[in-house]
Order: C-alpha cells, then structure tokens, then sequence
C-alpha cells in the first residue's frame, strides 16, 4: 500500500487566465497532482515520484489582476493601469521631447516592439481626459500591462505631480 507523504496540486487553467481574455474551455484545462510516495513499506529511503492528469470538470472565467481592457461602443478597448510620471527627454521610438511635451511611454508588454510609436491615445482620470503620442516605452519591471508612463505635461493635466501615481483608463484614437 502506498502511502502519500505530501502533495502539490498545480491548475493550469488558473496560469491561463492571467493572461487570457476568453474563458477557458474545460476540456484543455487540466490539474497536475504531483505526489512523493515511498517505493516500499520496507526500511529503504528509495522514493519514487508520480504525476497524475486529471481534467478540470469547470470552465474557468478570466482573473484580470492589473491593468484589464474592456469594449467600448466605438469598439476599441479602453485599457486601466497605474499612470506615473518621467522626465527623459529621448524614448525608444527615436523622437527627442521635453517635460513639456504631450507625450507617453507604453508599458513594454503592450508596445509590441515599436509598433506603437507615434500612436495616440486619450487618458481618462475621473472626468479629465488628455490626448498625447506614444514615443517611449516604459520598461516591465516599472510599467505593468495596462500602465503608461506621462511626460510632466500630461500628467499635470490630470493631477499635481505630486499624487506620483494615478489610476487611469486609456485608449488609442485612430487618425
């Protein structure tokens, strides 16, 4: 008879929804039950290890843990993260500005390289909203899925640079 020392259950389908934006079909989802169980009941300290799948019976709905997009009538998505402030004065897309400037740096996980430059977005705190250029990118240890980095400019325009970090909704505008 085996005996199970200690075990670890690991859901996929949990790993998944951090970073999908549709439920997640049962089927694919499924559970890694990992237990340490002894080869014997004998004296020896020989351990075997045993990795069972057994399939989710739910579909599990997304988890958005921070910064999130949702549809808005004209159909484009109106993303939420944290809004910080900069002052360099060159960015990734290769365009010099100023702390005067109406510019943003896009967090790195939704610049797509520099596929982004020269966007514009409007950013919406509360009842204030701005427009302003992407020419940057703002690394993803400081900028989160969602997040964008203000010139001074812009973030004045929402709240005294003094708050350092705001919550905002922002989405691209065609032109």
């Amino acid at each position: 008879m085996a005996i199970i020392s200690k075990f670890t259950i690991i859901t996929i389908a949990t790993l998944v929804t951090l970073v999908s934006t549709a439920p997640i079909d049962s089927k694919a989802a499924t559970t890694i039950v990992k237990a340490e169980t002894p080869s014997s009941t004998t004296t020896t300290s020989t351990r075997h290890t045993t990795a069972t799948l057994i399939p989710e019976v739910e579909k599990q709905n997304i988890v958005s843990i921070e910064g999130s997009s949702s549809s808005s009538s004209s159909s484009s998505s109106v993303f939420s993260g944290r809004g910080t402030w900069f002052t360099d004065t060159f960015g990734s897309c290769g365009i010099a500005f100023d702390t005067n400037d109406m510019i943003v740096a896009m967090n790195a996980h939704q610049m797509d390289g520099t596929s982004k430059c020269g966007k514009t977005v409007k950013i919406t705190l509360g009842d204030k909203s701005v427009m302003a250029r992407v020419t940057d990118t703002c690394p993803g240890q400081f900028c989160s899925w969602g997040s964008l980095d203000l010139s001074q400019a812009v973030f004045k325009k929402l709240a005294p640079l003094s708050q350092g970090v705001i919550n905002i909704k922002w989405e691209f505008i065609l032109k």
